[in-house]
């Protein structure tokens, strides 16, 4: 078991102490310190011992359990799902999915917090032994602080494992030093971890997306089948032709499309609509709010796909945007237990990544 991860001795020391039935770990450290690898070391190390074991993954720009952008979650019996050398395989096969929309932290605290609460939720549901998460290397800033101090009050766990050097990481433990509930550990970084560049994180979150997408294909969907989420399109009533023709008037340029929302309005346009465009149509026709996009705002851009149920079973790729058909082209996943996946879809989740640069292979 220690092989495939040259073990340092501490890891396997703390293992003895920690993987024990009922248990939930938490781990937080920087970046490039071996966090996702002691995870799955310990996922490793409690199905070896014959645990049932849940992992969350919140990596959400280097993730291994769901494709970039989300938080996911995969059980693991100790007699099945294991891969070469008794190792737990990962391989983006999450069970649950919860879509945050980014592979930053940053600007996206709440749905952060909200995928991870979820997705611990969900993994109990499996009724594991012994649940691990892993987290972003986010730490340093006040705001990181807050952020983590926050995930370990959501989640509660026994164990919170912190990789690192000890004095960067006591600004978020020190207020948990003295509660009963929480034990804290502290573990030098894997003594073969190698810093990373952006250019190669970039990479790996191309590879996984391009794994992601390797069997997938186009479906369109009607604009009258879907809620939007993120979004201020695809809630509210869609303007007929005569007051699309009316606005193209107000505004001096063509509008593709329109929704009313109680008092706001929200428009496509051919071209940007300045301030005081804007400005004047919210005086015009007495609304509180008028939001303005341009044809090309949604395409290439990541979404998730939820169905009735709300779960998030897929994301998919806005890869067109017909106005005048009024209908979204997607392109999902696809396989034969399925199907098109975004057939499923009830609400769109519209997050803020976009693939300007990336090139996603597909069948």
């Amino acid at each position: 078991m220690d092989s495939p991860y040259q073990v340092n001795r501490e890891w396997r020391e703390l293992a003895n102490q920690i993987v024990k039935s009922q248990q939930v770990v938490l781990v937080i450290g920087a970046t490039d310190t071996g966090k996702s690898t002691f995870c799955r070391f310990l996922a490793d190390y409690a199905l070896a011992v014959g645990l049932k074991v849940a992992c969350v993954d919140a990596d959400i720009g280097q993730s291994r359990i769901g494709p970039p952008t989300t938080v996911g979650m995969k059980s693991f019996a100790p007699d099945a799902h294991i891969g070469a050398e008794n190792r737990v395989v990962f391989n983006g096969t999450a069970e649950r999915l919860y879509f945050v929309g980014d592979v930053s932290s940053t600007g996206h605290f709440l749905e952060i917090l909200t995928g991870i609460g979820l997705m611990v939720d969900s993994a109990q549901q499996t009724d594991p032994d012994f649940v691990v998460i892993d987290t972003t290397g986010y730490i340093h800033d006040p705001p990181a602080v807050t952020l983590k101090q926050h995930k370990i009050e959501l989640i509660r766990p026994n164990h919170l494992v912190c990789i690192g050097r000890s004095a960067e990481l006591t600004q978020i433990t020190a207020c948990y030093t003295q509660q009963e509930w929480l034990d804290i550990h502290y573990l030098l970084p894997h003594r073969n971890v190698r810093s990373k560049s952006g250019s190669v994180r970039s990479r790996y979150r191309k590879e996984r997306f391009d794994t992601y997408f390797s069997v997938s294909s186009t479906q369109r969907l009607c604009f009258g089948r879907i809620r939007g989420q993120g979004t201020p399109f695809f809630i509210g009533r869609p303007a007929n032709e005569k007051e699309l023709e009316i606005l193209s008037h107000l505004t001096e340029t063509k509008i593709h499309y329109a929704e009313w929302v109680h008092r706001t309005l929200c428009l496509i346009a051919s071209t940007p609509l300045s301030k005081a465009a804007r400005a004047h149509i919210k005086n015009h026709l007495s609304l509180t709010r008028v939001t303005a996009e341009v044809p090309d705002c949604f395409e290439r851009r990541l979404v998730g796909l939820a169905d009735a149920t709300g779960d998030t079973y897929a994301i998919g790729i806005i890869e067109a945007v017909n106005f005048r058909k009024r209908e979204l082209s997607i392109r999902c996943p696809f396989s034969k237990k399925v199907g098109d996946a975004a057939k499923q879809a009830c609400v769109i989740q519209f997050g803020d990544y976009r693939f300007r640069t990336e090139h996603v292979d597909s069948d």
